[in-house]
């Protein structure tokens, strides 16, 4: 078969225009993304392959212009070089989406740091829309206070419960039937500690063989929650309350506001901030208030404790997110070495994100 100039142009134009179709649908429709930890089982599990709507909000325009398309981080066989140039960052721009951003929306975006690298090539999260612009959030023992008004945990969210037992093999047990993947034996008078649902964990006490359970909560605090400073008395169960910045909204600035709100105005909102005794100079100038340009969210995962989350590396950006969590395509059974059929999580595969 002879090929011909012609030919050649053909082939090159087919793959040229099907690269760019699916180079659109991705930035601007949709693409798929893999699950790769457990903070947020049951709801989605480790091995999910998701879909990730990107049209409802509002498709955000690609901020790294020379990048090579539909390679994220690096170069085919290599881990050094980059599949990007960060020389031309473009600023933040989406179209107009057909909803906002609800409460319990499950929502993809770039994680909050790593800050050498663009915007758009930052890892991949997913977790749980809990906190609005302009919602006061609050946890106290576990419960999240929206506005003073407790709201319901998700159906499938999961927490740390102790359980003490005159069974030796709860762990293969529990997993057998009820399929707790996580925790187990801590001291050989078996007491155990097991990540559960509500579902579980009430199924787990009408067990022959249970002694005593209950729910656990950190009491004490902790150094490494969100924003630390004066705030460092909080933990991951007892947090806040803290407020949710709101684009249009004007805070005054002091000392302690900007341990709250640096991170914002100078990282995410890109203004230069120096503060000289107890006065606060924003691009040079003096400062009393700060008028936010973005709104912020605040996530948690499902599996609340075992989950880094807002509670630990603070506010999402509305210019990180890109887009939210519609549907498991395709759900694959963990540390099973089972046939590829046999391999798929079937129950799971093909639902609805809730």
């Amino acid at each position: 078969m002879q090929y011909t100039k012609n030919t050649y142009k053909r082939l090159f134009l087919w793959l040229l225009t099907l690269t760019l179709t699916v180079v659109i649908l991705q930035n601007f429709v949709g693409e798929t993304y893999f699950i790769p930890s457990s903070s947020m089982e049951d709801d989605l599990l480790t091995g999910d392959f998701i879909w990730v709507n990107k049209f409802d909000y509002g498709p955000r325009f690609p901020q790294t212009l020379l990048s090579i398309p539909l390679m994220k981080d690096y170069l085919p066989f290599s881990q050094t070089v980059h599949s990007y140039l960060s020389w031309i960052e473009l600023p933040y721009f989406r179209l107009p989406g057909i909803e906002k951003i609800k409460r319990n929306d499950v929502i993809v975006f770039n994680f909050p740091g790593e800050d050498s690298v663009p915007v758009d090539k930052k890892s991949n999260f997913v977790k749980r829309c809990i906190g609005l612009p302009g919602d006061t959030l609050k946890i106290d023992d576990k419960d999240v206070l929206i506005n003073r008004k407790i709201i319901g945990s998700p159906l499938k969210a999961k927490y740390s419960y102790e359980v003490f037992a005159t069974i030796d093999s709860l762990s293969s047990y529990l997993y057998r039937t009820l399929h707790v993947t996580e925790g187990g034996l801590i001291s050989s008078d078996n007491k155990y500690i097991f990540l559960m649902t509500e579902a579980q964990a009430d199924s787990v006490s009408k067990m022959d063989g249970i002694l005593h359970m209950e729910r656990l909560s950190v009491q004490y605090p902790t150094p490494d929650m969100f924003p630390g400073g004066r705030f460092s008395l909080w933990n991951k169960d007892n947090y806040g309350p803290i407020v949710i910045p709101e684009k249009g909204k004007t805070i005054h600035l002091n000392v302690d506001s900007l341990v709250l709100y640096d991170r914002l105005i100078t990282v995410y909102e890109k203004h230069t901030l120096n503060v000289q005794h107890d006065s606060v100079f924003i691009d040079g100038k003096y400062a009393t208030t700060y008028t936010f340009k973005m709104s912020y969210y605040f996530v948690l995962g499902d599996n609340r404790d075992n989950s880094a989350d807002s509670r630990f590396w603070g506010f999402v950006p509305e210019s990180y997110i890109i887009g939210k969590a519609s549907f498991v395509i395709l759900s694959l059974k963990q540390n099973e070495e089972k046939s590829a059929w046999k391999g798929i999580n079937w129950s799971h595969s093909f639902t609805l994100i809730r």
